[in-house]
């Protein structure tokens, strides 16, 4: 891997983590559901998966996870925050590699598994599925939220130069 990659990629992975530490300091955007954030670290995780591909922006995705999910104090988070990322990152690669529907889309359909993800989590933990009921909300605030995080992603993707990305789709 040359210098000038690994410098992106770290580029990359700073930014999520940023972003990411910045979003827990922030109050909830919704009080009624303390949990929901817009997820504006997953910014980055788009971006390397768009410029580097999915080995890559899984990596990014996994260091973002479990750093922020030590140094948060609450390191339970890790478990939510993987299986999120993981559905979400596998349907962003799915979708942009049939080149269905543009990044705002994708992303939303990111938003939406990311949580799903999340609530199979919470499901195993707590032994029920009485949980799911607040799939119908968090699918609603997933898509809206991956839509911003899409249409982010996209703008950023334009003002950077070709020469810059390895593996645009």
């Amino acid at each position: 891997m040359s210098a000038n990659k690994l410098a992106r990629l770290s580029a990359l992975l700073a930014v999520a983590l940023l972003l990411g530490f910045l979003e827990n300091m922030l109050p909830p955007v919704l009080p009624t559901m303390p949990y929901c954030r817009l997820g504006l670290g997953n910014v980055a995780l788009l971006l390397a998966l768009l410029w580097f591909g999915l080995p890559y922006a899984a990596l990014i995705a996994l260091l973002k996870c479990v750093i922020i999910g030590v140094f948060s104090g609450a390191p339970i988070s890790i478990l939510y925050s993987l299986s999120g990322s993981a559905l979400s990152l596998l349907s962003s690669f799915l979708l942009l590699k049939l080149s269905l529907n543009g990044l705002p889309a994708v992303s939303a359909v990111g938003g939406i598994l990311h949580n799903v993800g999340q609530v199979m989590i919470a499901m195993l933990i707590t032994k029920t599925s009485a949980i799911a009921y607040v799939l119908i909300y968090l699918s609603v605030f997933g898509a809206f939220a991956g839509a911003l995080t899409g249409v982010i992603a996209y703008f950023v993707d334009r003002a950077i130069p070709s020469k810059e990305k390895e593996n645009e789709y």
